[in-house]
């Protein structure tokens, strides 16, 4: 773990958990591939192969901010994980 921000363990940028604070404002809940399209659509084309790399990021991102309150992470939807507020 040494390296790692202790504020951000997850290792999410401050875009990433911009990202997820945008789209949760304006829809409430998401999951992390619904922020990661809405925000960030060019990386569908990229990552077609493995839906999951291109998600990550931004769950982490919503894992991060769920430490400090902000979101909170209430079920999953089929074989994803969500991020919701």
């Amino acid at each position: 773990m040494a390296g790692k921000n202790t504020r951000w363990p997850y290792g999410s940028t401050t875009a990433l958990r911009e990202d997820v604070l945008r789209v949760l404002g304006v829809l409430k809940v998401a999951t992390g591939e619904q922020i990661q399209e809405l925000t960030r659509p060019h990386l569908t084309y990229r990552h077609r192969r493995d839906p999951g790399r291109r998600t990550k990021p931004h769950r982490n991102a919503a894992l991060d901010l769920a430490l400090h309150g902000l979101t909170v992470s209430e079920g999953a939807t089929r074989g994803a994980a969500s991020c919701g507020g």
